[in-house]
């Protein structure tokens, strides 16, 4: 993890705006399982409970959600820009055309927020990090998930002595599927992760449709449509949590507080086959019922809801053909 140069951000003082500097620290029930990671598009950075995309290799992508107010008295507004990457570092399949068997990913997601104050600083910078690495196994109408993995401040990354329990967290993902017909299969299971806003374990459930050009998966956390409008393009409709959780660290290493961001994702975006292994989606998403969590460098907590946004992104991932 390493951190950036130098930002300022905006704040406000005796009615008058001045500049608060932030710290950088630069088989029929296996098919219906490939179908429902199809209609889930693209997948939430860093969560096993959100499907991936199988032939997936590697992938990078370039996030930007815009500025918006923060319902706080000690905090004026939020900006997000966030780099994410991924990386298939093994895979052993049973029957290479069923889509069983196990895969093991490594994974990287970085978010640098800008919250300007009209007193102190943030406790911490607002350059946050997840890396970690994901197994996955799949069993015909089984699949379950593990990754550890640490969710921090950048000066985790300079200070490893710092990394404890509530440093490293644990998510996870058990799913059974159930084929109903031809084309639909119910799904049920439980998942643990930060996407609501802190580190929970709630229930995965839904109903996925393999239909001729269209996969749509109706559940809950996350919901998904995609349309295979042509065999070098197609669009993708999706909601899920949009949250996360991380240790954050003053700069001095001896006071610690949790950064949370809480919402809802609705999405819709649309991917361009550009080579038979070279894939390129663009999206767009509307983030809903927005909040924050943060601890200010005088010691004061904040707790502050935030407006709805726009997000854009950029993705670009490299996939097997066959």
């Amino acid at each position: 993890m390493q951190s950036g140069g130098g930002l300022h951000s905006k704040g406000l003082q005796n009615g008058k705006e001045r500049l608060v500097p932030m710290r950088l620290r630069a088989s029929r029930i296996v098919l219906p399982f490939i179908g429902l990671h199809a209609a889930l598009g693209w997948p939430a950075a860093a969560s096993v409970c959100a499907a991936g995309d199988p032939p997936e290799v590697l992938r990078v992508e370039w996030t930007r959600a815009d500025r918006s107010a923060l319902d706080a008295p000690d905090a004026v507004s939020a900006q997000m820009t966030g780099i994410s990457f991924g990386a298939r570092l093994w895979r052993r399949s049973d029957e290479p055309s069923s889509g069983t068997g196990r895969t093991l990913r490594l994974f990287h997601d970085y978010r640098a927020y800008d919250i300007p104050t009209t007193a102190a600083p943030l406790e911490t910078n607002g350059h946050l990090h997840r890396l970690g690495v994901s197994f996955d196994d799949k069993r015909e109408s089984w699949e379950w998930s593990v990754a550890p993995l640490l969710a921090a401040s950048s000066n985790v990354g300079r200070h490893p002595k710092v990394i404890d329990r509530d440093v490293v967290a644990w998510h996870g993902m058990v799913r059974r599927s159930h084929h109903v017909d031809r084309t639909v299969t119910a799904y049920w299971g439980a998942c643990r992760d930060d996407r609501l806003g802190r580190l929970r374990l709630v229930p995965v459930v839904g109903v996925h449709w393999d239909l001729d050009r269209f996969d749509i998966a109706i559940g809950f956390p996350d919901s998904g449509l995609t349309w295979r409008a042509h065999p070098r393009w197609s669009v993708h409709l999706r909601a899920h949590p949009a949250g996360g959780s991380w240790r954050t660290f003053s700069d001095d290493l001896e006071r610690s507080s949790q950064f949370r961001q809480a919402g809802w994702r609705l999405g819709v975006g649309v991917g361009f086959q550009v080579t038979a292994n070279h894939r390129l989606t663009a999206t767009a998403a509307r983030e809903v019922r927005r909040s924050f969590r943060f601890r200010l460098d005088d010691g004061r907590d904040v707790r502050a809801d935030a407006q709805d946004v726009w997000r854009f992104g950029l993705r670009l991932s490299w996939t097997n053909a066959r």
